[in-house]
């Protein structure tokens, strides 16, 4: 075990039995002590739905909260994951998919990594920052979020979130530095530096923000990885329906061409509760045309590469049926790889702070010529919030 591991693990806990003892007795809660526990059973079945590979996972998250003055806070919070079945023998070098590698500094530990459990543990967020009424500063791991649409973020040039992976909703953060001045309640300046992993290089930006029309506008301009990009978002309304987009352009290098990443969404509410929601990408560097293999298209997400596709659809639709049951999907098509991904789902509030979801993945593409399915994955989740 690291040192320096050891130490903060230690601390943290002393720390969370002192304050959850001594919460109710603060009137001014300067340390905050919140999170959940998630069991995710999951079944992984062929195209067939004759194979199955199943597997656990108990998904523990910590945040912690520290406001030791009105214009100073921090937070620290920690990710605990114990996994096992048969999903790890059957994938090789799965520890390794389960760390956040794009990270500048390692703040992950594999406590355990055999061939049927893995426990792993990553600090998520550890900043601290400071602010009066026009300036902020953030310095650590923190989320950078500059997406404005739904499905896709083309404008999230410092930590993409993978739509596939339902179970992060807090979604990657970066090792960075992050400034905020504010003209005046809807128009401001932010600027952020991130480092990235070995040999990733680094992302660089400023976003500018105002509102104008009824509609909030952004542009952004900076640099990812070696390369110069700009773009920018909006979001406002037609009549009753939400209205967002966003876009970034990748300038060419002598390793590779300009790219262009468009995201445009509408949604609406119904009167009677229905949710629609109808978006569309570019992705001018995707493959507009059948491939010859799953394997082709690559499901490692960055700012580049959304959606390993050039055009894709989304169409997703919920209702919240009872106060406690609600159901939902999303389709995604993309016409020139003639890619299906359906992603139905159901949630229930088993009691207070106890939900339960179904969830169901399938993937259907046109390989060597014939459309048929390739992979159909099922998942079961308990999540008890504390």
């Amino acid at each position: 075990m690291r040192p320096g591991w050891y130490i903060l693990c230690c601390s943290l806990w002393i720390l969370i039995g002192i304050r959850a003892q001594a919460q109710d007795s603060i009137p001014d809660r300067q340390i905050k002590v919140s999170g959940y526990i998630k069991d995710l059973q999951s079944l992984l079945f062929d195209k067939d739905l004759r194979h199955v590979v199943a597997s656990d996972l108990l998904h523990n998250r910590v945040n912690i909260k520290w406001k030791p003055a009105p214009a100073l806070s921090g937070a620290l919070e920690i990710r605990n994951r114990v996994i096992w079945g048969e999903q790890l023998a059957a994938t090789s070098g799965f520890a390794d998919q389960v760390t956040n590698s794009g990270a500048w500094v390692d703040l992950s530990k594999t406590w355990v990594n055999r061939s049927d459990l893995i426990l792993v543990s990553n600090i998520e967020r550890f900043w601290i920052e400071w602010h009066d009424q026009r300036w902020n500063f953030r310095a650590g791991r923190q989320r950078i979020n500059w997406g404005i649409t739904t499905m896709w973020n083309p404008n999230d040039i410092f930590n993409t979130y993978n739509f596939l992976d339902f179970d992060y909703e807090e979604r990657p953060g970066s090792d960075a530095v992050k400034g905020s001045y504010h003209f005046n309640a809807v128009s401001g300046l932010e600027f952020a530096l991130a480092g990235h992993g070995a040999g990733q290089g680094s992302t660089g930006a400023m976003r500018f923000f105002t509102n104008k029309w009824n509609y909030d506008f952004q542009f952004i301009s900076g640099w990812y990885g070696k390369g110069f990009t700009a773009g920018g978002g909006w979001a406002g309304s037609i009549k009753d329906a939400g209205f967002k987009g966003e876009f970034m352009y990748f300038a060419p290098r002598k390793d590779s061409a300009g790219q262009l990443n468009l995201a445009m969404e509408w949604d609406y509410v119904f009167k009677k509760g229905w949710y629609l929601n109808i978006g569309g990408l570019l992705n001018t560097n995707g493959p507009d045309r059948p491939v010859s293999g799953w394997a082709t298209l690559d499901f490692n997400l960055s700012p580049k590469n959304i959606l390993p596709v050039r055009w894709a659809a989304v169409l997703t639709s919920g209702k919240e049926l009872t106060p406690l049951f609600s159901a939902n999907i999303s389709v995604v098509y993309s016409p020139g790889v003639n890619l299906l991904i359906l992603l139905p789902g159901v949630k229930y509030n088993l009691a207070t702070n106890l939900d339960a979801d179904i969830i169901w993945q399938s993937f259907f593409a046109k390989i060597d010529g014939a459309f048929g399915s390739i992979a159909h994955n099922g998942f079961l989740r308990l999540r008890w919030s504390f």
